[in-house]
């Protein structure tokens, strides 16, 4: 297959889809594609057209108005019209009601076509003519499109490739497309076509939202023909397209579900309405339960057997968050208050089926008298109970009551860490005790663990770092061997305490000491985005000493280099004090809450406490700003708490089995391409602890598969990678030279990989740039870097006389630091353009300017290049003493903006004025109307053909202009 082309793959598909039923049809165009529509869109709807108008098909006015009611919609607006009917008034008066889509496979009409052309002769809103691989239409509806590329090449450039096509070709109906795959024929992947614009601004599809199929089993389907055979069979992608894809109704999101969601969602509904037994699904914290479980509860509220679908969720967890994302799935269908007459209500309402409550209303209502005779109606109808985070203890407790009161219910759990034999509590049950099939079933209906998830990419790994030194030296200074603190019986013979040792004054000290050192390297590991840190530690007491350790740390620096340390915790109202005058936690609790108040300008109190929670848990998430940078706690959200920002965890804590995973769990949702990966750095020796856990929640797998390599490992990578470098470019120069695409996407992955294992490396506290620079060392590195970054400028002009890949994948993300802006450099020159510096002096320095803005990978400085360049040899120099240098720079960016709005429209026929207006449009605006640019060039009497065309220019001026002259920061 390695010399097999890309046309030779697409044609072997097209034949594999032909055999599965799919007819091709040869569309050339746009204009083949909208009287493809008509014509199947007809056929789909002939016995509805015939009994209206006595003919399968439209006339002229008639598809007039469909194209009216389908067209020049965003991709949220089409996924919802592919799913409702459209009353078309005919022209003899009547109406007809009509479909885009249906469930049944036998209706539908299923084609494929090749090699589609996009231009704007054919759609004038194309921006550039492009040519789509293999699209797949159901009525004539473009729903799927593949991008295919021979083998060897990368699977993400079709992923940039399809990015592109949203950006600027995929118009018109192809707004109906509502899914991807692509496939390099040994490795195929799928994706949802989200909106793609997100407040006015174009939204890229991230890498982390496009997905691998499996099987049952969790294996993978990589190779182009099997993944075919499961995936695009006309039965599969028409179940994907009506019960497994999610359009949000609060939100303009359009979600496709991930293979070992739609397996646990048929494996429960089977259990239910073919076995009558309960069941839970083990899917690993961080993997999207709470979809999962919502899509069953939805599936299930439609199927006549069922009376009530009842989804329940612990108190604690009904935050702003969590109602919102259930209101997102469907609108108003939460109720958050702590109401249980609301929840008898919503029972005793015949049209609503389902519910979402908590567990504590659902345990109130079956206990009261108040609303027995309601209660007592359901105890023997079909009631599904789904329980998310079902290992919670707080549940067992109710199950009992809740079990006893309906007699024909079903239970289905979700988890991320089941109870099993080796975790089980002091009641002695496991998950599958609670949510036990019968003898002949397996209670767990569908495993998604930790193993798999990472695998997947769906969650990240982790960073496990051990700082035992601190505690060892004083332990070893007593001649006690630190490794051995492990072993009780070590400890007894020695007489340690090591509860005293952990709680020593200094050990608190320097571990706070340390944190704050290495803070900045874990929560921002590439310089630029920032993420958000827990600490957990064994009791409140505790908490108060590191509280009260940061705020001294705090209070000794600088005031904008001071982290944001919040602290949370519950007390019992009459716990016992120990001797020694220690402060009542409640009185704790009132000191953190008004050093927080100070901070974040809040008025929060004890009363208030849920408020202080949720103000917190949105900080957290970066919702609210400025964040919490380090929140202190005990237990508290350190299980069913989600915050992608969140990065990191410290630990002075003994922790074991499911809280162990739930904690760490915290660090290692996806986010952006700088978060890598969880870190957790603890200051006490649990490795066996951790080992235990995730070998028991990966079924019995290595728990090293889940952790990152040691640093010395990354040491050598980092050697290893440097030597492919080289091999691509030997020196910085080399990279400068090169002549060929394949040339210049070689460095480009050389340099990508490379610069990833830096990005790791600089998260270890150990990091020094001596142990790398034996083999490549910061300055050359630089060097590279800023060749690796012109590169990606180029691809993003596609500039032909530059041969750059344009689709390379660059995650220039992991490269960037930003620390290197326009103040920066500003800043520089205005120290050099203030006086007492001799010629020789002011050139040297403007040396080392320009060489700053050369390897600069700021993206707002590197748009400004050219006119910071021409700022400095131009006008810098005429500068009278005691100029205000940035004054003098803004002014002389509107002169240069002025310049070549000028220059543009001179050379289009425009009136520069008519330029600046949509200029200023779309600086306010963030976005233009086509519709408004085409108002300002009918005064100038233009073809339509040079409309379109001018239309277009001035379009693409604006961006780059805004991209250019834009303030940082914007």
């Amino acid at each position: 297959m390695a010399h097999v082309s890309e046309y030779e793959v697409e044609s072997l598909f097209i034949d594999r889809l032909e055999s599965l039923g799919y007819r091709f049809v040869a569309l050339r165009d746009y204009d083949d594609v909208v009287a493809n529509f008509r014509t199947q869109l007809a056929a789909f709807n002939a016995s509805k057209l015939i009994d209206a108008k006595g003919e399968a098909s439209f006339t002229d006015a008639e598809f007039d108005r469909v194209m009216i009611h389908v067209d020049n919609h965003s991709v949220y607006e089409s996924a919802k019209t592919l799913r409702d009917k459209y009353v078309l008034t005919l022209d003899n008066g009547k109406t007809a009601y009509l479909d885009f889509f249906s469930s049944d496979l036998d209706r539908n009409i299923y084609q494929v076509t090749h090699q589609v052309t996009m231009d704007a002769a054919h759609k004038d809103d194309v921006v550039y003519t492009n040519r789509y691989d293999v699209t797949i239409l159901i009525n004539g509806l473009p729903v799927v499109q593949v991008e295919l590329k021979r083998p060897g090449v990368e699977i993400n450039e079709a992923i940039n490739q399809i990015n592109r096509y949203r950006k600027f070709s995929f118009k018109g109906l192809f707004r109906y497309l509502q899914l991807f795959v692509v496939s390099n024929s040994v490795q195929t992947k799928y994706f949802c076509n989200e909106n793609e614009m997100e407040n006015g601004v174009y939204s890229p599809i991230l890498k982390s939202l496009v997905f691998f199929w499996t099987d049952a089993n969790n294996t993978r389907i990589n190779k182009l023909d099997e993944f075919s055979a499961e995936f695009l069979r006309r039965s599969a992608i028409t179940e994907m397209l009506d019960k497994y894809m999610v359009i949000k109704t609060t939100e303009p999101v359009l979600m496709v579900m991930r293979p070992y969601q739609i397996y646990a969602v048929k494996a429960a509904k089977r259990r239910i309405l073919e076995s009558n037994q309960n069941g839970y699904v083990f899917a690993c914290t961080g993997s999207g339960k709470t979809l999962t479980s919502f899509k069953l509860a939805q599936l299930l509220r439609d199927e006549p057997r069922v009376d009530k679908v009842v989804f329940l969720i612990d108190r604690k967890d009904l935050d702003d968050q969590t109602v919102d994302e259930y209101n997102s799935f469907e609108k108003d269908c939460v109720d958050g208050s702590d109401s249980t007459a609301v929840l008898v209500e919503q029972l005793r309402q015949s049209d609503r089926k389902l519910i979402v409550t908590t567990i504590q209303k659902m345990a109130n209502a079956v206990k009261s008298k108040r609303y027995e005779k309601l209660m007592d109606s359901y105890r023997d109808r079909k009631v599904v109970f789904i329980i998310d985070e079902c290992h919670r203890s707080q549940f067992g407790k109710m199950h009992g009551d809740i079990q006893r009161h309906f007699n024909n219910a079903n239970y289905i759990g979700f988890t991320g860490t089941p109870i099993f034999e080796a975790n089980k509590g002091g009641d002695g049950r496991t998950t599958a005790d609670v949510f036990h099939a019968g003898t002949k079933l397996d209670a767990c209906l569908h495993r998604y663990m930790i193993k798999d998830a990472i695998a997947d990419g769906n969650v990240l790994r982790f960073s496990v770092e051990y700082q035992r030194t601190i505690f060892a030296k004083k332990i070893a200074a007593q001649g006690i061997d630190p490794e051995q603190l492990d072993d009780p019986d070590y400890c007894r013979r020695h007489n340690l305490d090591l509860e005293s040792l952990y709680h020593d004054d200094e050990r608190i000290r320097v571990i706070a000491e340390d944190i704050f050192a290495h803070h900045e390297q874990h929560v921002r590991p590439q310089g630029k985005d920032v993420y958000t840190a827990l600490f957990a530690v064994d009791s409140i007491r505790t908490l108060g000493r590191y509280y009260d350790a940061f705020k001294a740390l705090n209070e000794a620096r600088p005031e904008r280099e001071r982290y944001r340390v919040a602290a949370i915790f519950t007390y019992q109202a009459n716990e016992d004090m120990d001797e020694g005058g220690d402060e009542h936690s409640a009185e704790l609790l009132s000191r953190c809450m008004g050093d927080y108040n100070g901070m974040f300008g809040t008025a929060f109190s004890p009363d208030s406490f849920d408020a202080y929670r949720k103000d917190i848990a949105r900080r957290m998430k970066q919702k609210d700003l400025p964040q919490v940078d380090i929140l202190l706690v005990v237990n508290m959200m350190l299980t069913g708490f989600d915050a992608k920002p969140l990065n990191t965890l410290y630990l002075d804590k003994n922790l074991i089995w499911h809280t162990l995973v739930q904690a760490y769990s915290r660090t290692n949702r996806v986010d952006k391409v700088t978060k890598q990966f969880g870190q957790i750095v603890s200051y006490r020796n649990i490795k066996k602890a951790q080992d235990d856990a995730l070998r028991l929640f990966s079924g019995d797998g290595d728990p090293n598969e889940y952790l990152l390599e040691s640093y010395e490992y990354y040491v050598g990578r980092w050697m290893d990678q440097v030597d492919v470098l080289r091999r691509a470019a030997q020196t910085v120069d080399d990279a400068g030279q090169l002549q060929s695409e394949d040339d210049i996407r070689r460095f480009v992955v050389a340099f990508r990989s490379l610069s990833g294992t830096l990005a790791t490396l600089k998260t270890f506290g150990k990091f020094d740039w001596a142990d790398l620079s034996v083999a490549l060392g910061d300055e050359e590195y630089e060097g590279y870097k800023s060749w690796y970054l012109y590169y990606h400028d180029e691809a993003k002009k596609a500039d032909p006389k530059v041969p750059v890949p344009v689709d390379v994948d660059f995650d220039v993300e992991l490269v960037r630091t930003d620390r290197i802006n326009v103040m920066y450099i500003l800043s520089l020159l205005k120290s050099t353009h203030d006086g007492g510096k001799s010629e020789e002096e002011r050139a040297r320095d403007i040396d080392l300017v320009m060489r700053e803005i050369e390897r600069s990978d700021n993206d707002s400085l590197r748009a400004k290049k050219d006119v910071l360049e021409a700022f400095i040899r131009t006008r810098f120099y005429d500068l009278p003493e005691g100029a205000d240098v940035q004054q003098a720079y803004e002014q002389f960016e509107r002169d240069s903006l002025q310049s070549e709005i000028e220059s543009f429209a001179y050379e289009h026929g425009l009136e520069a004025k008519d330029v600046s207006e949509v200029f200023s449009e779309y600086t306010f605006n963030g976005s233009v109307l086509e519709e408004a640019i085409r108002r300002k060039l009918a005064a100038y009497h233009m073809g339509l053909l040079k409309i379109t065309k001018t239309t277009g220019d001035i379009k693409q001026f604006v961006t780059d202009m805004y991209d250019r002259y834009k303030a940082e920061g914007e």
